[in-house]
């Protein structure tokens, strides 16, 4: 073999469900693709290299790092970072195993499958003065026309709205907007009384309203054909099974039979793939997660074969909820998507569908959550109850209407925007011993997440009854009066009482706050910088027990607030902890499962398997008896004494999953009716 050539460097490997293509720094399992950086490309060679022995860290530092000096923060999180790769494609398999003291090992067997080829290295171009003559010319030339754009684009008109009609008046919520390319007709979800959705075609010409899915039927987040005459939708079926259903619409008729519709593609559980079509009609885009702990890409869908290619692929150190819209232009080429980076942010990105290609990347100073096409430089964008324009030829974002509530969906018709908002509304309610319930907090706004103070005589709660997200308190008495705003831009947080009831603890934006009930002063404990995600007291209240991924992964850290302190508590993830009577009982990110880990002594067991990731947001210990919430069945009760594990409360009818428990008494929270209507607004240049 060469001796200039480490073909290991380049060779394809094989191990456990994934294969590792080290030419192209790339990880894949199936059509599942993950690119690594250059750190974690040579870590994960060091391990292949060693597979299933134990490496040292100071093996690591010498090959990885070249026998630099490091912390073991940097390997920690350089290890989180591989290892959080791995998860992503195969959460069910550990790959990586950290032996305290001693190192890592990879525990599936490695064995390279091809030994790959070098890369070749272009050749270099040497400017003669004659070239560099035209190069200058041709940057003084490319100067001069981008202060004429620059000039021109101050110009252009921008859009403008007039008045926002109603389009619909229906009992019921219709939403998730579609159209043709001829703008005559309009796809969109509605939801029955039995919380099945089913799909409905509105022709513009006569208004009228046709229902093209049973009602025993759940059909979701439906996408109208460029030509009109099919329409790809989602399926959920009585077992949660996800199918993408491709359905004709057959006129004058209008029905829907087994003969004129197929089933497209079997999509994992746990997903909301919001679809639309490519311009020709030939292909669908719709995103995909593999479960509820990984974030969501983009793939294209062919409907004549039925290949399925994936189009988007987040950074290995992403950890946000990916892809979150997406719209095909209706000229073929370009793909727009929007990609959640934080509570307050994301990025806006046009693709080259056809290869995949990143042509164009904006950071937004907002969470928008829907876009469409205007134009071909123009973008619509939506957040909130806030539709924005974006204009591509030099990034310009600016309002262009406001609605009274949320909008959830948009298309664009010629010079008419239709649009779908949600009246949302909830309470919370309060049943005792015997499972009787009644209203507690009712304001005809979302009134969420109730906490009941541990002597259960105060009860603290969000709700955005003065138009935002604030932190309110319902005192003994039954007075409710608000106690404080929330730092930084409005948005959702989960307070926790302290041990003495005079304080709440929050996180939000990374930072962690405590709220002084008596004066309502808001006190920073953790800086941002922390990147704290879930936190809770500790052993009393002069602790805080809080997650962070600041290595890499999800871990829990418990800080003393006097000494300024603090200590990892674990190595193996964990993502919402408590401490109690010396033991920490702490769920993950990634995995269901509650586990327990004996902190003197370091040693660490799953108590429950059946413990879903939802729970991290409520899930608490009163006394000796520990509240958690399973899906489709309702409150849990387990006694950390004897282990006794009893339903506490079942599943209430429109549990939106905030729920709190003290001394018997139970507090949660549910929906009204959901209203929502289609509007349209007129837009001009």
């Amino acid at each position: 073999m060469n001796p200039e050539i480490n073909t290991e460097h380049t060779a394809t490997w094989q191990l456990g469900r994934i294969v590792y293509v080290g030419q192209n720094h790339q990880l894949q399992r199936g059509e599942q693709q993950l690119y690594l950086e250059p750190r974690q490309h040579k870590l994960l060679l060091v391990l292949l290299q060693h597979a299933s022995q134990v490496v040292s860290r100071e093996q690591l530092i010498s090959s990885v790092w070249d026998g630099r000096i490091v912390s073991e923060g940097a390997i920690n999180r350089a290890v989180s970072m591989l290892r959080k790769a791995f998860v992503s494609l195969d959460p069910q398999t550990n790959y990586i195993e950290t032996l305290p003291k001693l190192g890592y090992r990879l525990l599936p067997a490695a064995t390279i499958i091809t030994t790959g080829l070098p890369a070749r290295h272009p050749a270099t171009t040497v400017l003669t003065p004659h070239r560099r003559w035209f190069v200058l010319t041709g940057l003084v030339i490319l100067l001069c026309s981008l202060t004429a754009w620059f000039l021109l684009s101050k110009t252009v008109p921008q859009l403008s709205a007039g008045n926002a009609m109603p389009h619909t008046s229906f009992n019921g919520r219709e939403s998730q907007l579609s159209n043709n390319h001829q703008a005559n007709a309009l796809l969109y979800q509605r939801q029955a009384g039995d919380g099945n959705y089913q799909i409905w075609l509105n022709t513009l010409a006569d208004n009228q309203h046709h229902q093209l899915t049973a009602d025993s039927e759940d059909s979701r987040y439906p996408a109208l054909s460029p030509d009109g005459s099919q329409f790809a939708y989602v399926r959920y079926t009585a077992d949660n099974n996800c199918q993408l259903v491709l359905q004709q619409i057959s006129m004058p008729a209008l029905t829907a039979t087994e003969d004129n519709r197929k089933v497209l593609h079997q999509c994992p559980a746990d997903n909301t793939p919001l679809l639309s079509w490519q311009a020709d009609g030939l292909a669908l885009f719709f995103r995909q997660r593999p479960d509820k702990t990984q974030p969501y890409h983009l793939y294209q869908l062919s409907i004549a074969s039925g290949a399925l290619r994936q189009l988007t692929l987040m950074p290995a150190d992403y950890s946000g909820h990916g892809d979150t819209a997406l719209s095909a232009s209706t000229k073929p080429g370009k793909l727009a998507l929007l990609r959640y980076i934080s509570p307050g942010a994301s990025e806006l990105q046009i693709l080259d569908s056809n290869s995949g290609e990143i042509i164009h990347a904006q950071p937004l100073p907002l969470r928008a959550m829907t876009l469409a096409w205007y134009s071909d430089t123009v973008l619509l964008l939506g957040a909130g109850q806030t539709v924005y324009q974006y204009y591509i030829s030099g990034s310009r974002l600016s309002p262009l209407f406001h609605a009274a509530d949320p909008i959830n969906s948009f298309v664009v018709a010629g010079n008419t925007l239709y649009f779908s908002s949600t009246e949302l509304s909830t309470d919370i309610w309060q049943a005792d011993s015997k499972e009787a319930a009644a209203v507690r907090i009712n304001s005809s706004r979302l009134d969420t997440m109730p906490r009941l103070s541990h002597d259960a005589t105060q009860l603290a709660f969000l709700s955005t009854r003065q138009g935002h997200e604030q932190l309110w308190l319902q005192l003994a008495d039954g007075t409710e009066q608000l106690l404080n705003e929330l730092p930084g831009q409005p948005g959702f947080v989960r307070p926790e009482w302290s041990a003495d009831d005079n304080h709440l603890l929050f996180s939000k934006d990374g930072a962690a706050y405590s709220v002084d009930i008596i004066n309502a002063k808001l006190q920073t404990l953790l800086t941002a910088d922390k990147q704290v995600g879930v936190v809770n007291w500790g052993q009393d209240s002069d602790s805080l027990l809080y997650s962070s991924e600041r290595d890499g992964d999800w871990q829990l850290w418990l800080y003393d607030i006097v000494g300024k302190t603090e200590q990892k508590l674990t190595q193996q993830g964990g993502y919402s902890g408590r401490i109690w009577q010396g033991g920490l009982y702490f769920s993950k990110f990634h995995q269901d499962g509650l586990w327990y880990k004996d902190l003197p002594s370091g040693k660490e067991k799953l108590l429950l398997a059946q413990f879903d990731k939802i729970n991290w947001l409520n899930w608490h210990i009163d006394q000796d008896q520990l509240y958690y919430y399973t899906p489709g069945q309702g409150i849990y009760r387990l006694n950390l004494v004897n282990g006794d594990n009893t339903l506490h409360l079942a599943e209430p009818g429109e549990f939106v999953r905030h729920f709190s428990v003290r001394h018997n008494q139970t507090v949660f929270v549910r929906h009204r009716e959901i209203q929502g209507d289609i509007y349209r607004l007129p837009l001009s240049l």
